[in-house]
């Protein structure tokens, strides 16, 4: 058991944590997501405020009366007063509340999808540099067989020595693009775990290649629906701020003076006369407006966006196909040229040549995967895969 935990182990640390666990590790952990979920509590506390009643009003009083004969007594008033809110203000009330709930929910959500977006690109970017790592070491490989072959000709007089220099330069030079790649790497490396907040270094597995979603309704974007739902806000605030009137006092007073006891009981009734909440409704109105269109807008773009996607993946992926079998016909051709400068029937420039356009075929083809996986993790979020 114990050599199969340390196999398990070993086999873990060659290929390293795949994406998914990764990202999963990364969604728990956020000090950036848990600060955005505290705004699904900033909200409840919000409705909380917006559906609440206000406080009764306890007013206590004594008098002093003089009277002309007798001296003086002294009196006393208590009145109780409570605001009562006028039947359907209610209703608008937790209405408001509940689309405030869920314009939090959806920014929420919004956040969250942008950051599963940003961190596949961030991961896109490593894997890309990881494998250009991989082309400039297979460069390096390349140029060092050419440079031994080149040295045994040189050796056997068959070439000059301007050649065989040539060819150590190119060494030099393979080296030189291979420590670059290392340290754009590196810094590909440090960019993912900077913005995924995770503080310990992880192996990350580099062959995970992303799955277009099936999705393909706009209103499933986060953006789409985060807009909706504070078009709906403004809405639910133009009919709370229709009532003209929200609240009457409602009161209860009982009063003793020296020669008779009060109970009183009424009701104060505001009179909307100069300030009619006009301005108010017509700013929730025009928010509410404004939001509409926006909402329209953002459906119009992606609708495009998406179309635009589509072509750019099917384009790609033919430049793709014809990319691998060019590199495979050039890596063939290398070969071939490889073993006929080993028997002197191949210029050195020519071998140098066909080996410098394999190397930019195969950046090519890493390029294209990098551009391939950006287009559907762009996809999936406009198309709201990943919503929670």
């Amino acid at each position: 058991m114990k050599n199969i935990l340390l196999f398990l182990v070993f086999v873990w640390s060659l290929y390293g944590q795949d994406f998914p666990t990764f990202m999963q590790t990364a969604l728990q952990n956020s000090p950036y997501l848990k600060a955005n979920a505290l705004d699904l509590e900033r909200a409840n506390e919000q409705s909380k405020i917006i559906q609440r009643y206000q406080n009764p009003t306890l007013s206590l009083e004594i008098s002093e009366f003089d009277q002309n004969i007798g001296g003086r007594d002294i009196g006393y008033r208590g009145a109780f007063t409570q605001p009562i809110r006028l039947w359907g203000v209610g209703d608008a009330r937790d209405n408001l509340a509940t689309a405030t709930r869920k314009e939090a929910k959806s920014f929420v959500t919004l956040r969250r999808a942008d950051f599963v977006k940003r961190l596949s690109l961030l991961y896109i970017e490593y894997v890309k540099q990881n494998a250009l790592v991989k082309l400039a070491q297979e460069e390096l490989t390349i140029a060092q067989t050419i440079a031994h072959i080149s040295r045994e000709r040189y050796k056997a007089g068959t070439i000059a020595k301007a050649r065989y220099l040539l060819a150590k330069v190119d060494v030099i030079n393979a080296k030189n693009r291979l420590n670059e790649k290392k340290a754009d790497k590196l810094s590909a490396y440090l960019r993912v775990l900077e913005f995924s907040g995770i503080l310990e270094e992880i192996t990350l597995d580099t062959h995970y290649h992303f799955t277009q979603s099936s999705l393909a309704d706009v209103n499933n974007s986060a953006s789409v629906q985060f807009l909706q739902n504070t078009q709906q806000k403004a809405l639910k605030e133009a009919q709370l701020n229709a009532n003209k009137i929200e609240w009457i006092n409602v009161y209860a007073e009982y009063e003793k003076e020296p020669e008779q006891k009060m109970i009183r009981g009424g009701v104060d009734i505001p009179l909307a006369i100069f300030n009619t909440k006009k301005e108010e409704n017509r700013l929730a109105a025009l928010k509410a407006k404004q939001s509409a269109y926006l909402v329209q807008n953002q459906k119009t773009l992606l609708a495009n966006r998406l179309k635009r996607i589509d072509l750019q993946l099917n384009v790609l992926r033919k430049v793709l196909d014809s990319t691998q079998t060019l590199y495979k016909a050039q890596k063939e051709l290398l070969g071939m040229y490889e073993d006929g400068y080993k028997i002197a029937n191949v210029n050195l420039i020519e071998l140098q040549n066909i080996k410098n356009n394999l190397i930019q075929t195969k950046e090519k083809e890493i390029t294209l995967h990098a551009k391939i996986d950006t287009n559907i993790v762009e996809y999936n979020y406009e198309t709201g895969a990943y919503n929670e």
